[in-house]
């Protein structure tokens, strides 16, 4: 019985060291690493359970948006364009490729600078644990003339075609999101950056909050002086010119279409202060104002140094500002500005149809009927007579004194005007900003003891 026992112990061993051995030989060790792949060209690769490419790694970067409050914006003049630089580091030990995603603006272009290794080695660029201080290397590169200095010697890769630059383990740079926006006002500039592979999930969205500004804006762009008279002779007011995007500027500016013998008169603009500067900032809900000028205009009711009056009735002039450059010899003609200035004068004459409010209104016509209306005008004066001025009249109004006209009542001289537009001479809206329809008024000049110009404007509509 124990032989039979000790048998069958033996054949139960036998057969254990043969399946170990079987085992060992055609299907593996159990420990041992698993096998390479063995490529047509003779080389290896792990298998694919295994393989490291590098995909689960990322950039780190010092900030993705700008500014960072995310509120704010970074000031931009128009046409000029601007560029925001976003430091980071690829703190992984594998090779790690990049590419754009997307961006969300056809005029922004992505640069990717890489700070040369020699730099690094030769700058304090890490922390007391041996890894990459990002902190560190921003203030190394905002000395005097640094960054501009590497540049010189980094070729930068624009990720526009496709570019997919691959990164070495422990390669710091930036990179440069670069715009030229002509939409005015606040915008948000995007660029998705991918890393690895695209789609991979790991990604990185950098952002830049930009106002554009104009070069030159002026406030108030319209003033209204009321009325000027006998008994208020001058009104002195101001224009305020500013700039958010320079620290200095030279410009001019002027009346776009004076009168002879002018009586509002342009001063010399007057720099503004920085305390001025920054309680004119609240006005513009906290917009940076770098440079400014106060330009005064004075409003009379006769002509500096001259006899002559300010033409009675309603009264507008255009003044343009343009920035200049080359001591004033060329013109920016982008940042022209018009602003306005309007009012009233009146004096002796007076215009008797209270409804017109200073003016004549043809109404609304048929623009192959023409149109004609009458106008009263009178004044106190003795010894007056009117006559139309045609050198100033507007082309298409034709204006007659009414036969029987002028006539005196109870010590004033009143005088009657046909005024009339010829069938399909006008269209659309008079007046308008054209160089045809700009003025649209005709005017009278007395004479006699008190010698002036009475401009009466004219407005309508001409339909077909």
């Amino acid at each position: 019985m124990k032989s039979s026992q000790g048998i069958i112990a033996v054949l139960l061993f036998v057969i254990m060291v043969f399946g170990l051995t079987f085992a060992m030989n055609y299907l593996g060790g159990f420990n041992e690493p698993k096998t390479q792949v063995q490529n047509k060209d003779n080389s290896t690769q792990k298998s694919s359970d295994t393989a490291d490419d590098g995909s689960n790694q990322e950039l780190t970067f010092l900030q993705k948006v700008y500014p960072a409050d995310g509120i704010n914006a970074l000031e931009n003049e128009y046409k000029m364009g601007g560029k925001q630089d976003y430091l980071f580091a690829h703190e992984g030990l594998l090779p790690l490729k990049i590419g754009l995603d997307s961006k969300n603006c056809t005029c922004t272009s992505v640069l990717v600078f890489e700070i040369p290794t020699e730099w690094l080695k030769n700058n304090s660029t890490k922390d007391a644990m041996g890894k990459i201080n990002l902190l560190k290397i921003e203030e190394a590169l905002a000395k005097a003339d640094v960054k501009a200095t590497l540049e010189k010697q980094v070729t930068p890769v624009a990720l526009e075609q496709n570019e997919q630059p691959v990164l070495n383990g422990g390669t710091v740079g930036w990179i440069r999101l670069q715009w030229k926006t002509e939409k005015m006002g606040p915008n948000r500039l995007t660029a998705n950056m991918w890393m690895g592979k695209k789609g991979g999930g790991n990604e990185s969205r950098l952002e830049a909050l930009v106002n554009v500004q104009p070069a030159l804006f002026v406030n108030p762009v319209e003033i209204a002086l009321d009325v000027l008279s006998p008994l208020v002779s001058e009104k002195k007011v101001a224009f305020k010119c500013y700039s958010s995007t320079r620290k200095s500027f030279d410009f001019i500016v002027k009346m776009t279409r004076p009168r002879p013998d002018e009586t509002i008169i342009i001063g010399k603009p007057v720099p503004l202060t920085n305390e001025e500067l920054k309680n004119d900032e609240k006005q513009f809900g906290g917009a940076p104002l770098l440079c400014g000028y106060m330009v005064p205009i004075t409003a009379s009711y006769t002509v500096p140094g001259g006899k002559d009056l300010m033409e009675l009735g309603p009264f507008s002039r255009q003044i343009e500002f343009v920035i200049t450059k080359n001591n004033q010899k060329d013109l920016e003609s982008d940042s022209r500005v018009e602003a306005k200035i309007s009012g009233k004068v009146e004096g002796e004459f007076r215009i008797l149809d209270a409804e017109q409010r200073g003016r004549l209104s043809m109404g609304v016509f048929q623009r192959g009927l023409g149109a004609k209306k009458e106008l009263k005008i009178e004044t106190d004066l003795q010894g007056i007579d009117l006559e139309l001025d045609i050198s100033k009249t507007t082309t298409y109004l034709k204006v007659k004194l009414v036969p029987g006209w002028p006539q005196d009542v109870s010590g004033r001289r009143t005088w009657k005007y046909s005024i009339e537009i010829a069938p399909n001479t006008v269209s659309g809206p008079f007046p308008r900003d054209d160089e045809f329809f700009r003025d649209s008024s005709f005017y009278l000049k007395s004479q006699g003891n008190a010698s002036r110009s009475i401009r009466v404007p004219v407005e309508g509509r001409a339909d077909n």
